[in-house]
């Protein structure tokens, strides 16, 4: 089982915790989660079982555990967990970086 992520990530004077760990390969499965003052406030999985038998397991799976978890991130930062009045307004397409086109096509990817 691999170490997983914690990061505090502020939005709007709110601090917003972003945990994701690997469940290990027992139960496979990469989990992250998103607590607002001590509850649970949003989850991704993502299972890895074929990935099992594959080369570079651990490593294959920690990239996978960064992917989901700065995805999350990214997604707190633009204010999509937090109250629908303090969400802002959604941004267009041509407004987004490179970077955030590949997360958001990468957080619907998983969220799949």
């Amino acid at each position: 089982m691999i170490t997983g992520f914690n990061s505090d990530v502020g939005y709007k004077g709110k601090v917003y915790h972003v945990q994701t760990e690997d469940k290990g390969t027992e139960n496979p499965l990469i989990e992250t989660l998103i607590y607002k003052g001590g509850e649970i406030i949003a989850s991704r999985r993502l299972p890895y079982k074929d990935l099992i038998q594959g080369d570079d397991v651990e490593g294959a799976i920690t990239h996978l555990m960064e992917e989901q978890h700065n995805t999350m991130i990214l997604e707190v930062k633009r204010g999509s967990y937090a109250p629908a009045e303090d969400r802002p307004a959604v941004k267009r397409n041509e407004d987004l970086s490179l970077d955030e086109i590949v997360l958001t096509f990468l957080a619907a990817r998983a969220a799949e």
